[in-house]
């Protein structure tokens, strides 16, 4: 009689075991597990529309009023693709660092990669922090991964030029891959490119993905914009560190703005 109590409390534990198996049982693509997108339930296909992808870059994102209060609905009105042609400046901006902008141009000519859209994608991912490193183990100005930086010949990933010519390559690959979509390229750089073949070659459904792509785009607008020279006020590199606030890709960034340093160049700020 002694027994059936046992027999009761180990079924209870097995099922508890069980429940916390299922729970868990997710797969990440390209995320570290705190900040991971759950694969195994995405969100309803409507919440990315796709639109027409013509060679412009006239067309600005747009979202809904209370995007604020709901960043995962601010999704994502798929603005026409802005172009991936090969230019030879970077339209008056810098980093900060001449090396690190003649590195740019020299990778961007390499690999066929406008450099003001490597810019961009270097604002966002580093802030041109030459030693950054994020929670998940991206390194470097390009935020490579190890397996990424291996993967495009990178053996020093927090070497400038090789970590810049890594990046390069890599979105040499995803232009290729994507047929010159820079969206998707730009998906598949923050997501990995498996993610966006898994849902249709689309961008996924993936709020931090999303945003990443509208964030680099309004980059990539704003300094090919004749207008951001005209309008940008001027400020010191210790003021631009001071205002300098890189905003987390779990929310939604409302500003990014140029400013002119004191010898006339520009740079990106994000606040």
């Amino acid at each position: 009689m002694k027994t059936f109590p046992a027999i009761i409390l180990l079924i209870f534990l097995s099922a508890i075991a069980a429940s916390a198996q299922i729970a868990s049982g997710y797969r990440y693509d390209n995320f570290d597990t705190q900040t991971g997108v759950r694969i195994d339930a995405p969100a309803t296909p409507t919440a990315v529309k796709q639109k027409k992808r013509v060679r412009l870059t006239s067309r600005s994102y747009s979202h809904t009023n209370d995007s604020a209060a709901h960043p995962s609905e601010l999704l994502y009105e798929r603005p026409r693709m802005v172009a991936a042609s090969s230019g030879n400046s970077l339209n008056g901006f810098t980093t900060g660092n001449s090396q690190v902008d003649a590195l740019i141009i020299e990778s961007s000519k390499r690999n066929g990669v406008d450099p003001v859209l490597l810019y961009s994608i270097m604002h966002q991912e580093s802030t041109f922090n030459q030693r950054a490193v994020s929670p998940r183990g991206a390194r470097g100005l390009m935020q490579l991964i190890p397996a990424t930086a291996s993967r495009f010949g990178v053996t020093n990933i927090f070497d400038p030029q090789q970590n810049i010519e890594g990046g390069a390559r890599y979105m040499r690959f995803l232009l290729d891959m994507f047929d010159g979509d820079v969206e998707l390229a730009l998906a598949g750089y923050n997501a990995g490119e498996g993610a966006v073949l898994r849902y249709g070659r689309q961008i996924p459904p993936y709020r931090e993905t999303q945003e990443y792509v509208r964030r680099i785009t309004a980059r990539y607008q704003l300094m090919r914009d004749p207008l951001a020279a005209r309008n940008a006020r001027r400020l010191t590199q210790a003021q631009v560190a001071a205002v300098e606030q890189p905003v987390p890709l779990t929310l939604y960034e409302r500003n990014v703005y140029a400013i002119r340093l004191p010898d006339g160049r520009l740079q990106l700020v994000s606040q």
